[in-house]
Formats: structure tokens, C-alpha cells, sequence
């Protein structure tokens, strides 16, 4: 049994080493083609990302082309408004995490919390990756302090999650605290980690669609009555 375990390892030694150095060039070559590609791509877009809507709007009818482009302004407008609300709650996440590591005495607490704040813009996923090197710096000292880390990193999530969140990210998004609580308890029910990601940013924009539709239909009925309130006048 151990000569065929032993034979059965030394087979397989060769397609590992292949499959592993397969898995690093392909992680370098998409590394390389996105510092490459992802340059350009901006310098495009900030040198033609006015033209596009325009180019949207010939794909409309001319009557309707002036509110097509005042939609398409409310929408960037709201996409803008929810990055900022991210980056200011990402903002006070570190500062939440660097008043806990001064109160605990973690050393290196200022550089530590930049890393929760800089982190904290990938939803779901930036808080564990912000939190993983204070807790390593803490490995150093003591288990203790492993804890007191684990517990601040909780303590500013929560708060963050229950409280800073949906106020910064309502007022700038003109939605009540509470929506914005039960849409990202709705869309992680449906969606999972995608739901809660995508929940707040597209609520935001249907919204903005939905309000600029029906005020259309609003103008559209009272040009109607203009209309027929002017046609006996003429008769």
C-alpha cells in the first residue's frame, strides 16, 4: 500500500507543478492585462465620456431627447452621490478602528486603520480583509489582544452597518434609514452577497427612473389639457 500511495504521488508530482504554474501565469497575465488596459480605458473615458450621452439619445425620439438627457443626468447624479456616501462611511469606519486600536494599544494603529477605511468600499468582503492585519500585528503580543482586535473590529462594523451607513447613505440618496436597512436585508435574502452589493445602487437608480417617468406622464397630461382647454378658444 505505501509503494502504490508513493507511486500514485510521484505520478501526480508532474500535472501539479503544470496545473500550479498554469494557475500563476494566467493570475500575471490578467494582473498584466488590466494595469495595462484599465490606464487607457480611463484616459478615454474622461477625454469622451461626455459624448456618450448623446450618443444614447439618438437612439430616441428628438421629442423626447431634452428629458432623456435629464434622466441620464439624475441617474449619474445618484450613481456619484452613493460613491461618496461610501467612501464617507469608509472614512468613518477608520476613524472608528483607530480610536479602538489607541484605546487597546495596538501598535501601528493609524496605519492599520487606513487599511479598514481603504477596505471598507468592497462591501461584505472589505471588513474581514481590512480587520486580517490587525489581527496578525496582535498575533505578535498576545492572544488577548488578538480578542480586543476581533471585538473593536465587531464593535465598528455594527455600528457602521446599523447606524452610519444608513443615515450617510439615506441622506445623500434622499431614502429613509430604514429603506435602505430593509433593502439590504431583502436583496442578501434573494441575492446573497451580490444582492447586498448591488441592492442599495440599483433601488437608487430605479428610483430616479421611476420619479423622472412619472413626472413625464405628469407634464404630458397637463400639456393634453392645455390643449383642450385652448381648442374651443380657437374654434
Amino acid at each position: 500500500q505505501i509503494m502504490n500511495s508513493l507511486s500514485s504521488y510521484l505520478t501526480a508530482i508532474p500535472s501539479t507543478i503544470t496545473g500550479s504554474i498554469s494557475g500563476i501565469f494566467g493570475v500575471i497575465t490578467n494582473m498584466a492585462v488590466v494595469v495595462v488596459t484599465v490606464p487607457f480605458l480611463l484616459f478615454f473615458l474622461l477625454k469622451d465620456g461626455h459624448k456618450l450621452p448623446n450618443a444614447i439619445m439618438r437612439f430616441i425620439p428628438s421629442s423626447y431627447r431634452k428629458e432623456g438627457l435629464l434622466i441620464l443626468k439624475d441617474t449619474t447624479d445618484t450613481l456619484a452621490a452613493y460613491i461618496q456616501g461610501q467612501m464617507i462611511v469608509s472614512l468613518c469606519v477608520g476613524t472608528l478602528s483607530y480610536i479602538g486600536y489607541l484605546i487597546i494599544g495596538l501598535d501601528y494603529a493609524l496605519i492599520l486603520a487606513i487599511a479598514v477605511a481603504v477596505t471598507n468600499i468592497i462591501p461584505y468582503l472589505g471588513p474581514i480583509l481590512g480587520a486580517a492585519p490587525a489581527v496578525i500585528v496582535a498575533m505578535f503580543e498576545s492572544p488577548l489582544m488578538v480578542g480586543l482586535v476581533i471585538i473593536v473590529a465587531v464593535i465598528a462594523q455594527q455600528i457602521e452597518s446599523n447606524l452610519i451607513s444608513p443615515l450617510v447613505i439615506g441622506k445623500r440618496l434622499d431614502t429613509h434609514p430604514a429603506t435602505i436597512i430593509i433593502i439590504l436585508l431583502v436583496a442578501g435574502n434573494l441575492a446573497g452577497v451580490l444582492g447586498m452589493i448591488l441592492g442599495v445602487p440599483v433601488y437608487a437608480v430605479c428610483k430616479t427612473i421611476v420619479l423622472n417617468i412619472v413626472r413625464l406622464i405628469k407634464l404630458h397630461r397637463n400639456y393634453k389639457k392645455e390643449l383642450e382647454a385652448e381648442a374651443p378658444k380657437e374654434i
